[in-house]
């Protein structure tokens, strides 16, 4: 089971594999993905959420998975990134809101650690 978050409910939609338009610019730019992750908090972590912020945790599953470089996803090791590259239907798991925030420094890059509560 991998995990998806996103500000909208995506509940029973099905997601196709896209370049984000919200990746690092170190991050890959060729590879269509879903980015999901085996943890709530390593999905927060490559989003930046917005403190007070309402986001839907997804859960989905698929045989079609690519484990990303640290070339292709430079913070990989700390949010457990990992990408799907076929359609996936994604189901609600909960919603949330961010209720605290911090940076910390993985590999010498800035990360997000988060606390959140159920809505």
């Amino acid at each position: 089971m991998y995990y998806f978050i996103s500000d909208k409910n995506l509940d029973k939609e099905t997601l196709y594999p896209i370049i984000p338009f919200s990746k690092m610019n170190k991050e890959d730019g060729i590879t269509k993905r879903i980015c999901v992750s085996k943890s709530i908090n390593g999905c927060l972590s490559a989003i930046q959420p917005m403190l007070n912020g309402i986001y839907y945790v997804h859960w989905c599953d698929s045989n079609c998975i690519i484990q990303p470089t640290l070339d292709q996803v430079p913070d990989a090791p700390f949010s457990g990134e990992e990408w799907i590259i076929e359609p996936t239907i994604m189901n609600l798991f909960m919603t949330i809101k961010i209720k605290s925030q911090h940076h910390s420094w993985f590999n010498n890059m800035a990360v997000n650690v988060n606390t959140f509560e159920l809505v």
